[in-house]
């Protein structure tokens, strides 16, 4: 009798142990189990939300749980991020991630929590262009009367706040041209463009997006484009040079993309990825980008390039913000 006791507890303990590894296969293997968050860390209602709500219907259209859009906005996308690191690294928290995050580095904005140090890239699904403007009074007629007359006088550019990504990308593009710029600060966006519609500042730099419609009412006038190559599928971009052309290698521009807490699971930031690709690839996507004039150069970037343009860019922010002071 206590041989078969005994036999019966190593039967228990051998069909526990099976079960076990059986329950842990299945975990593994049900990726994802329950809803996924896709954190947006900025407000309601701007590009960058309306794009991470598309994208998300869209990469959980097959999937069998729904990927929830949660906005935690501030600190231009700090709040956001450090809301993602502290939630475990198991795949369920998403992060859109923009410029903003790779500026916050550069600038040492917080110790706490470092972008590149804490999160690992997913994909790269946007890339916009900028387009440098002049308004419609203004003194000059081109990008080189500019140059000129900012080498030796410095010229006015509005913006909400010193060291976001627009003042950065026009400091670079100052660095190297050679250009003295002098930052106005406002308290909106729209008080930026009435100071521009009105002749305030002497310069307007944009995403493409939110400055085609001055453009067309002729209202501001485009004289450089932040690209390697001319825009042809726009008429009013035709022809106007780009900072390659001139001779500045300047092509920095906003970009959206997703990551996930360093530590994820290999196969589950793969599971992310190729439901990323296929909504990129979606006939419903490309629809989207092209209404939203985010197709004029490649969006999808994949998960080494996405880092190396992060490297990249860096470098650029970290010595654009030491000649300007910000650090």
């Amino acid at each position: 009798m206590k041989k078969l006791i005994a036999l019966s507890g190593v039967a228990a303990a051998l069909l526990l142990a099976g079960c076990g590894q059986e329950n842990k296969a299945e975990d593994k293997a049900v990726y994802p189990a329950k809803p996924i968050e896709m954190i947006i860390p900025f407000g309601e209602g701007g590009a960058s939300d309306t794009f991470a709500r598309k994208f998300s219907t869209l990469m959980a259209s097959d999937m069998p749980q729904p990927i929830q859009a949660v906005n935690k906005k501030g600190s231009s996308g700090l709040v956001g991020m450090v809301y993602a690191a502290q939630q475990p690294s198991d795949g369920y928290t998403i992060l859109e991630v923009t410029p903003s995050m790779v500026i916050a580095d550069a600038l040492g904005v917080s110790k706490a929590v470092k972008f590149m140090r804490d999160f690992e890239p997913l994909a790269r699904i946007q890339s916009d262009v900028y387009v440098l403007c002049l308004p419609e009074n203004s003194k000059f007629s081109s990008f080189e009367e500019l140059v000129k007359f900012g080498q030796t006088n410095p010229v006015t550019f509005g913006g909400v706040s010193p060291g976001g990504l627009d003042d950065l990308t026009l400091n670079a593009l100052a660095d190297e041209t050679g250009v003295q710029v002098k930052f106005i600060p406002y308290r909106s966006g729209s008080e930026v463009k009435a100071a521009v519609l009105g002749g305030e500042v002497d310069i307007y730099l944009d995403k493409i997006v939110s400055a085609v419609n001055y453009i067309k009412d002729g209202k501001v006038k485009p004289v450089l484009v932040l690209n390697d190559q001319r825009i042809d599928q726009i008429d009013v971009f035709k022809e106007v040079p780009t900072a390659v052309e001139l001779g500045y290698d300047v092509t920095i521009g906003s970009w959206r993309g997703f990551v996930v807490k360093k530590g994820t699971a290999p196969e589950v930031k793969q599971y992310l990825i190729d439901k990323m690709k296929s909504a990129y690839e979606t006939k419903e996507y490309k629809d989207f980008a092209e209404l939203n004039l985010v197709n004029i150069r490649p969006g999808y970037l994949d998960a080494e390039g996405f880092y190396k343009q992060w490297e990249s860019e860096y470098k650029k922010f970290d010595k654009v913000a030491v000649k300007v002071g910000l650090k």
